[in-house]
């Protein structure tokens, strides 16, 4: 029994320590905002004894005003067993693990973490508020925030908008629970961020509005430059501004000028005028501005319009037979330029490009090539260059030459060849000879623009030397060519029949002019009596045309002296003479012009025109003053006139000469055609009788029915002269107006022979 009693008495004791205690609320982990107040629960069932709570393991005590934790006590209804850890205006210090220990029981809560949040502090961008950066230049923003806990977000915002290219970090700080944080933005800044506003923002729990700085770029950038010309366009000549605008930031400090690399020491400033040439168009102008970031230079060409320039030029080639050939110039102009190769002399163009192509070239293609530049509006240039093809040598002469016996001769040959010739040799008969002279025989070369010359010269001329072939042979590497002259006898008439012939024309012609004289002057002595009978016969009743001119008759028109200058003349006072000629052997009888020419009726064309009487006399019946132009002297027959003008010579053949033979020949028999033997042309052209027969269909096949001593006032128009007589009318109208003579023509109807005249009719001159 009583060794039982230890063991009763040691149960009893456990009872009353809390043998049976438990814990019914235990403390779980929070978070807190710092500042905030916080209470860790610990209820313990069935305990009487001390309760303590610890921090991070550390005992706080076991008082409940827990001494020297100031913001620290145990709270609640002890009798319930509550011992709850209160924590005032929480700190970073009070983010620990809490425990809560009933000691004598040996009981331990869980842990519970408590975590105290920190909000962060204001980010800051380095170099801020105003970032200067250069433009084109990459750039790091940096926005750093600390004192956080946790770690804050960072963003950007550039002017208004997110960016999201941003790097971020973070790293603990020395007290191991808050935060650094770093973000950078990596921009490459522009003159488009000049005065761009960039944010940085950041926010954690502690601070979920967030926080945020701000900066503004200032973007330091070289100048830009625009250059501008005016007018755009311009003529050679012309006078041009040139204005060099630009921007900076910091400002421009200084301007600086070239052409074609070359500084322009005259100008300064931001403009610059010049008088512009051809260079412009190749050489830039150029304007250099900078200031304290850098410098800019902008160039430019002006549009100059200008002739054609040669850029390079041919060089002359000499190749050989068969060979190619290539020939290159360029040249500069604006606008731009049309190119034509040609060879000089001919106006084919060969090639429109820069180079000139020759393939398998011959002799033939030597000569000089050009190269032709065509600026539209502007003007033309050309430059030339030879070609020279190495050949045998090509001889050009005349196949013959003449010369009188015992004049000198000279025989000539061309000879041009690349090479130049080494040897020129005339051979003839037996002989050959280079140079130098022999006998009567002369050689001699001279070097013209054309080639070559030789020329084989032979004085006196003998006769044997108008019987041989003369040969010209020129040699030079490529071979040899030959041509062949010959020397041909001209015939000399003799001076003496030269003489002979001109002193017979000048005596026929005076005896022609006396022959006139004498005629006037018999028809003047019987000029009142022939008047006062024929107004004889007129009273008679004899026919008005029974006293026109009768056939076989030879008409004579002269004016009597004794009409003066200043007297009137009536229709009477001109008087026809007819003066037969009966024993013209070639006169046909009166039955056969009867037959041939039958009398015209009123039936007649309105075309033909037949002249009873002068010109001039067809006016009024009064008598009018009439100057006499030839001093009384007046010629109506054919035969005696040098010349016969007016229409009939519109209508005639080409000059025929004037056959000088005898009157039987002159005046052949009917039957033969008469239209070749006479002429239209003047004295000195009737030279000798050629005989010419015109071809049919021009003239008709019918024959003249008088001899050429007869005047012709009739004529027969052929149809191919039509043309010719229209351009003809204006000669007709003057000849009219003034006086001359003229023929009347008449044209036959379609039922007319062209092969014979009509009627005679014969017109007075006055």
């Amino acid at each position: 029994m009583s060794a039982l009693l230890p063991c009763i008495l040691a149960l009893s004791c456990l009872a009353c320590i809390g043998w049976g205690a438990y814990f019914f609320q235990q403390p779980m982990d929070q978070v807190i905002m710092a500042g905030q107040s916080v209470t860790l629960a610990c209820v313990v069932v069935g305990y009487q004894g001390m309760v303590q709570w610890t921090k991070d393991g550390l005992a706080l005590g076991g008082e409940r005003d827990l001494p020297g934790w100031s913001r620290y006590s145990i709270v609640g209804d002890l009798a319930a067993g509550q011992h709850n850890l209160r924590i005032e205006s929480a700190e970073l210090g009070d983010d620990a693990v809490y425990e809560c220990q009933a000691t004598q029981a040996a009981l331990r809560s869980q842990r519970a973490q408590l975590t105290v949040l920190l909000p962060p502090n204001d980010p800051v961008v380095q170099n801020g508020p105003i970032v200067r950066v250069q433009a084109s230049v990459p750039y790091n923003l940096t926005c750093q925030v600390s004192g956080a806990k946790p770690a804050p977000e960072i963003s950007w915002y550039r002017n208004g908008q997110l960016q999201d290219s941003a790097l971020y970090a973070k790293a603990l700080m020395e007290d191991g629970k808050r935060s650094t944080a770093i973000s950078t933005l990596l921009l490459t800044p522009s003159t488009q961020d000049m005065g761009s506003t960039y944010t940085c923002r950041v926010a954690n729990p502690a601070a979920p509005a967030g926080k945020q700085t701000s900066i503004t770029l200032d973007v330091l950038y070289p100048p830009t430059v625009i250059l501008s010309v005016h007018p755009q366009t311009v003529p050679e000549g012309g006078k041009v501004s040139f204005l060099c605008t630009a921007t900076a930031n910091p400002e421009v400090t200084s301007y600086r000028w070239a052409k074609g690399g070359e500084v322009i020491a005259e100008a300064n400033g931001d403009s610059y005028e010049a008088r512009v040439d051809h260079s412009f168009f190749t050489q830039p102008v150029s304007c250099e501005v900078a200031n304290a970031v850098g410098s800019t230079n902008v160039s430019t060409l002006v549009d100059v319009h200008f002739g054609p320039r040669l850029v390079s030029q041919p060089k002359p080639l000499t190749v050989d037979v068969g060979a190619d050939a290539s020939f290159t110039c360029t040249w500069a102009g604006n606008p731009p330029l049309t190119l034509a190769w040609t060879k000089k002399g001919s106006g084919v163009v060969l090639s429109n490009g820069n180079t000139l192509h020759l393939k398998t070239v011959t002799q033939e293609d030597a000569g000089t090539y050009v190269c032709k530049a065509i600026v539209p509006r502007i003007g033309v240039a050309d430059k030339e260059v030879t070609l020279a093809v190495n050949g045998p040598p090509i001889i050009t002469t005349e196949s013959s030459q003449q010369t009188a016996l015992g004049d000198k001769a000279r025989l000539e040959c061309l000879v041009r060849s690349t090479p130049p010739p080494d040897r020129i040799v005339w051979a003839w008969g037996e002989r050959v000879l280079d140079s130098g002279s022999e006998e009567r025989f002369t050689v001699d070369t001279a070097l013209t623009e054309r080639g070559l010359l030789s020329a084989l010269l032979i004085q006196p001329t003998h006769l044997e030397d108008f019987a041989l072939p003369y040969n010209c042979t020129a040699w030079n590497r490529f071979g040899a060519r030959s041509a062949a002259v010959t020397l041909r006898r001209q015939e000399v008439l003799p001076i003496m029949i030269i003489g002979a012939s001109a002193a017979a024309a000048v005596t026929l012609l005076l005896v022609l002019v006396v022959g006139v004289s004498v005629c006037c002057l018999r028809w003047c002595h019987g000029r009142a009596d022939s008047r006062e009978a024929g107004e004889g016969e007129k009273k008679l009743g004899e026919p008005a045309g029974s006293w026109g001119p009768r056939r076989g008759s030879r008409p004579c028109v002269c004016l009597c002296p004794a009409a003066k200058q200043g007297t009137k003349l009536s229709k009477t006072d001109v008087l026809v003479q007819i003066t037969t000629s009966d024993s013209s052997p070639s006169r046909p009888s009166d039955t056969e012009e009867d037959v041939k020419e039958p009398m015209a009726t009123s039936s007649e064309s309105p075309a033909t025109s037949h002249t009873e009487h002068s010109e001039i006399l067809e006016e009024e019946e009064g008598s009018q003053d009439i100057k006499d132009p030839t001093n009384g002297y007046y010629k109506v027959r054919a035969h005696e006139e040098p010349h016969l003008s007016g229409s009939f010579s519109e209508y005639a053949p080409a000059p025929r000469p004037l056959y000088a033979g005898s009157h039987a020949a002159m005046f052949p028999t009917s039957g033969q055609p008469y239209s070749h033997r006479y002429t239209l042309g003047t004295p000195s052209s009737r030279t000798a009788y050629e005989p010419h027969y015109p071809q049919d269909g021009v003239y008709g096949r019918g024959y003249l029915t008088a001899p050429y001593t007869r005047a012709f006032t009739s004529y027969v128009k052929p149809s191919a002269y039509e043309k010719a007589e229209n351009g003809y009318e204006h000669l007709d109208q003057a000849s009219k107006v003034s006086g001359g003579s003229r023929f009347s023509y008449t044209s036959l109807s379609q039922q007319s022979d062209y092969g014979r005249p009509t009627q005679q009719r014969m017109q007075t001159h006055v």
